[in-house]
């Protein structure tokens, strides 16, 4: 794992979160934003947090965790998961893969078992871009006539604005930027 990775664990039972925990804070690059054993606020939380991975424990009566997966699956595509469950038969672990899981861990943890899975998640992890947290913002200042003042108020707003900002005189056969700004106006 070259860069740290970011879990949240959903488990009803404590004894199965406690397992998981120490489990991911034994493994150097591994942090535990977020855990619990309510599945809606968990949600709330993956959505703000974005992390690299979520660890679903199954219980007994699994359906609703696998409900959870589908949801995750279809929302968080950006989020590897990555279900859990003492039961590790095949039909389990198919069920939770068919929900949208990228892996399965047994429980109890195994040390290598947790490994390979974290190798796998950081590979996954670095295969997801980024996208743009912001897009810019247009703002568009006219007027019906010439001298009301539409440049040096578009040149103020521009120059109080915190982000990099691109002015536009859409006045071709006289505009007033290079004037406001101060600037040689050449053709390049």
């Amino acid at each position: 794992m070259t860069q740290p990775l970011t879990f949240v664990v959903l488990s009803t039972d404590l004894d199965n979160f406690k397992a998981i925990r120490t489990a991911l804070t034994a493994q150097p690059g591994a942090q535990l934003l977020a855990g619990g054993n309510d599945a809606d606020q968990l949600y709330e939380e993956i959505v703000r947090l974005k992390p690299a991975a979520a660890i679903i424990a199954l219980s007994e009566n699994s359906l609703a965790a696998l409900k959870f997966i589908e949801r995750l699956a279809a929302e968080c595509p950006s989020t590897a998961l990555i279900s859990a469950a003492h039961n590790g038969s095949p039909d389990v672990i198919l069920q939770s893969l068919r929900a949208g899981a990228r892996e399965f861990l047994r429980l109890p943890i195994s040390t290598e078992e947790l490994k390979t899975v974290l190798d796998r998640v950081s590979a996954f992890a670095a295969t997801q871009v980024q996208k743009p947290q912001k897009k810019g913002k247009m703002v568009a200042v006219f007027s019906s006539k010439g001298g009301c003042g539409t440049s040096f108020l578009a040149t103020n707003l521009a120059a109080s604005a915190a982000a990099r900002t691109v002015l536009v005189d859409l006045n071709l056969q006289a505009g007033d930027l290079p004037l406001f700004l101060g600037v040689d106006p050449s053709i390049r």
